[in-house]
């Protein structure tokens, strides 16, 4: 009886198999398959549905993984920008291997680019697009998108280099100038190939004059006609620069001079009395750096975010070889030539009538030809002491007073650059007197 049952149950089965013969049971190329012709017909919503289906019933079938970048693609077709960046981010994630990575990270620099916003108002998406198109030019510099990742670098960067202007423009007419400098400076230290950095430093110098810098301005306004000879500005700062009548470091490049003074090197401001030693270490990417943050006013505008110059300062031994004052005339920089670049820790103390500048170099060792004592009598400086000790080798430079102080680190050859800006009034000149 219980076979008989058993039997019955088989018939069954069959039959009902066979009445269904003629229905093919869908599989995975079927959903991508009627997905990709949803896709190709601009139907999106169908498309994203039925590579979602493929992924939900066949999450290891072979079209799995071309499902989840086309979910993405689809979202971005669509103007979700928000829903295809997260998509094609999880896709870089979960495949860091495939072979569309070049294509996924360009499409999502692209919907961040799509979502840039206009030159006055917040530029976080423009930062994010381009850090994305320098990925692809950086990861994928042989594909077909690195090409067209540089075209959209070069639009980015220019977007970004008028922000800064902008900014810069509006802390200049409210009449804060340490806030535009600090925005000029980022602008020149970041974009100086964009169209509109030849004005920014031009504005720079400008700035410095309204600080009563007159020093810095002239370097500003020489840095203007050595880098952009041909630019509207030149013949401006030319004037600027022969009626201020200051001398001109030619020691290194001006605008190196420049950028350090607005606090893009070693640099800060010290007021009479200051002790404020910097240790510095080297920070990967970056040789030693210190300087003043910037506080800039809550004004509808977000703060600028600053970098550091220059390369990796290794741990090294080095010699220092000589101690001199620049080649400018008057002086007003005092030299440090070194067999390499070292780090290096310093401090300003300024009394009535005596300014002293000690910087410590790590690592070095004084040349066996090098003085202890330097007598300069020049200019704004005074004298100079040399010791060394078992961390390394101490620098002191004794001058007249002086605001502000700046420390320009040059690797080729290695040496660092002093440049002090004398008080008011005083002729750097006139060295008697001065000292």
């Amino acid at each position: 009886m219980l076979r008989r049952g058993c039997l019955l149950v088989l018939i069954f089965v069959l039959a009902l198999i066979a009445g269904c013969g003629g229905v093919a049971v869908p599989t995975g190329q079927t959903y991508f398959s009627k997905a990709e012709t949803a896709y190709s017909q601009g139907d999106y919503d169908d498309a994203i549905k039925g590579y979602q289906n493929l992924l939900d019933l066949y999450p290891f079938s072979a079209y799995a993984e071309e499902a989840e970048l086309k979910i993405g693609l689809a979202q971005y077709k669509q103007g979700h920008y928000a829903e295809a960046i997260a998509s094609l981010s999880d896709f870089e994630r979960m495949h860091p291997t495939s072979k569309y990575l070049a294509m996924v990270t360009y499409s999502v620099a692209m919907a961040n680019y799509k979502q840039m916003r206009r030159v006055d108002q917040d530029q976080a998406r423009t930062r994010d697009a381009l850090g994305q198109f320098e990925l692809v030019e950086q990861r994928f510099p042989d594909s077909g998108f690195a090409e067209l990742a540089r075209q959209q670098i070069v639009i980015c960067r220019e977007m970004l280099a008028r922000h800064d202007i902008l900014v810069g423009n509006f802390y200049y007419s409210w009449a804060n100038y340490r806030a535009a400098e600090s925005r000029y400076a980022q602008l020149l230290e970041e974009y100086p190939d964009t169209p509109v950095a030849p004005e920014a430093l031009y504005r720079l110098a400008t700035t410095f004059q309204k600080e009563g810098k007159k020093y810095s301005a002239a370097q500003a306004y020489a840095a203007l006609t050595l880098h952009y000879p041909s630019s509207v500005e030149v013949a401006k700062a030319k004037d600027e620069l022969k009626r201020l009548g200051e001398p001109v470091d030619n020691e290194a490049d001006p605008l190196a001079l420049v950028l350090a003074e607005s606090g893009f090197v070693a640099q800060r401001d010290h007021p009479a009395q200051s002790d404020n030693w910097a240790s510095l270490s080297a920070p990967s990417g970056g040789s030693p750096r210190a300087r003043d943050e910037r506080l800039l006013p809550s004004a509808g505008l977000a703060p600028a975010s600053h970098k550091r110059l220059g390369q990796t300062v290794l741990e090294r031994p080095a010699v220092l070889k000589t101690v001199r004052l620049s080649s400018s005339d008057p002086p007003l920089s005092v030299v440090l030539d070194l067999s390499n670049p070292v780090p290096y820790a310093d401090k300003m103390e300024t009394a009535a009538d005596l300014s002293t500048f000690t910087v410590h170099l790590k690592h070095t060792t004084p040349d066996a030809r090098l003085e202890p004592h330097l007598v300069f009598n020049r200019s704004i400086f005074k004298d100079c002491t040399i010791s060394s000790d078992k961390d390394g080798t101490t620098v002191t430079v004794n001058t007249v007073p002086v605001l502000r102080f700046a420390v320009v680190p040059l690797e080729e050859p290695a040496r660092l650059l002093i440049t002090f800006t004398p008080r008011a009034g005083l002729n750097p000149e006139e060295s008697d007197s001065a000292s």
